[in-house]
């Protein structure tokens, strides 16, 4: 499985520093201790999932063959549900619905 930051990913770090090392540390595909990311569904349910970053190295998702688009990332589990908490606001805020596609400008058909 690949990997693919949106250009808009949404972070709960405070600084830009630490955010673009996990970002480097997540396109290396390297383990960082309690990452979390905030991903579209692998299997067509729901709008969006958090997953643990170091289970997403694991040779299952890895087999799959796949592009995952990465929408934000996190420190904590808390902090990834505050994350698709900031990313909802903002997607019903501009489309008055949640098309999170549409929003991060990713392929796929819209979610109504």
């Amino acid at each position: 499985m690949k990997f693919r930051v949106v250009d808009n990913v949404y972070s709960e770090f405070n600084t830009e520093k630490c955010f673009k090392k996990m970002l480097r540390k997540v396109a290396a595909r390297r383990p960082v201790p309690g990452l979390y990311v905030v991903t579209e569904p692998m299997f067509e349910a729901g709008i969006m999932e958090i997953y643990n970053y170091n289970e997403l190295l694991q040779p299952f998702y890895r087999k799959q063959k796949r592009k995952l688009a990465v929408f934000g990332i996190a420190k904590s589990r808390d902090g990834a549900k505050r994350v698709v908490s900031d990313i909802l606001e903002d997607v019903y805020e501009k489309y008055n619905s949640p098309d999170i596609n549409s929003y991060f400008q990713i392929g796929g058909e819209k979610i109504t």
